[in-house]
């Protein structure tokens, strides 16, 4: 409201209000002396009230304390001969003065804490804003990513039960990389606990995952890379190290500028080839890490798969006008039509 503007934004501190209370109780002393006849010899306070105000708007009770000493202490010696009815109308300024300034110091108070309030509720308004439109980012991410499990789970199956299964394992990867963005105060998650909780299910007994600086991704990146360890360890159990007893799987990674480089590397296992057929695995490989500048690159070594991740950094103001699961839903149903195409065509 347009009344409170000239009301301070901040408490003053005490040096100031004895500052201000003794220049407006000046001020106001030069003006009873100005206006001396007549008011002045009636009412020799009169020019002291609104000085009262605004020392206690201003200075709080102290700056308003200030003031009301000195009217009292000039209005006194202003006074050429004191009598006992001028103690009364001294007591009687004390009294109204008292109040005023008790009055003005409580509005001012009153009036600064609303101002706080309304900012922190400004704050968690907006606050509330952008986590509202994060969470709908995060659930359009989720769906199309669902989208494109339930699609190509379906589409690479021999059966109706192994497609069940499929979707399902899938989609409990999924939630175990949505549960560690979700136990994170940011937001966001760190490399070591996605990597540990995607692969609880496949024995993290068989995995050595290397001491590492913290590395911190971004709620998209953590959906993806949950799924892309996931398939990583599906396929080297079906095909890799983890189909041999003694085979293992080596993680590492380390920061390359503001890119964190991570390594899989399966040793122990049989031969592998490059399958002859794309799955979910190699086409999720292609764009998990795409949409905000990554990359994945994966090599058939005689030791074994050697998996290499760039993965980009987590910013606070990052932002991708394309969803990492748009991205791999719109190539699974890419890859689907051309495989119509092509079938309808022979």
């Amino acid at each position: 409201m347009a009344w409170r503007s000239w009301l301070p934004q901040k408490v003053a501190r005490p040096w100031q209000s004895l500052v201000l209370g003794l220049g407006l109780g000046l001020a106001a002393t030069a003006v009873m002396i100005a206006i001396d006849v007549p008011v002045g010899r009636e009412a020799p306070f009169v020019a002291f009230f609104p000085a009262l105000i605004a020392a206690a708007a201003w200075g709080g009770l102290l700056g308003g304390l200030t003031c009301l000493a000195v009217a009292t202490l000039f209005a006194t010696l202003l006074r050429p001969h004191p009598d006992a009815a001028f103690g009364w109308v001294i007591g009687a300024f004390w009294i109204a003065g008292g109040l005023v300034v008790a009055v003005a110091a409580a509005l001012s108070e009153a009036v600064r804490e609303l101002r706080q309030r309304q900012a922190k509720l400004a704050e968690a308004q907006a606050q509330l804003q952008t986590i509202v439109g994060e969470l709908a980012h995060r659930n359009r991410n989720a769906l199309f990513v669902i989208m494109a499990i339930v699609s190509q789970s379906a589409r690479g199956a021999a059966s109706a039960e192994e497609a069940e299964k499929n979707i399902n394992t899938r989609l409990q990867a999924l939630l175990r990389a949505q549960d560690v963005v979700a136990q994170s105060s940011s937001g966001r998650a760190q490399l070591r606990p996605l990597i540990e909780r995607a692969l609880e299910p496949f024995d993290l007994g068989r995995f050595e995952i290397m001491p590492a600086p913290d590395v911190e991704i971004t709620s998209d990146l953590a959906v993806g890379l949950g799924l892309l360890f996931h398939e990583l360890a599906t396929n080297a159990l079906k095909y890799g190290a983890l189909s041999k007893a003694d085979g293992r799987v080596h993680i590492a990674w380390a920061r390359d500028g503001d890119l964190a480089l991570c390594t899989w590397k399966e040793v122990g296992g049989p031969p592998v080839g490059a399958a002859a057929k794309k799955g979910f695995g190699s086409r999720l490989l292609d764009v998990a890490l795409v949409p905000q500048g990554g990359r994945a690159e994966r090599r058939f070594e005689p030791d074994g798969v050697v998996c290499e991740l760039r993965i980009p950094p987590s910013s606070p103001d990052q932002a991708t006008s394309t969803l990492p699961g748009a991205v791999f839903a719109s190539r699974v149903a890419s890859e689907t039509i051309q495989a119509r195409d092509g079938a309808g065509s022979k």
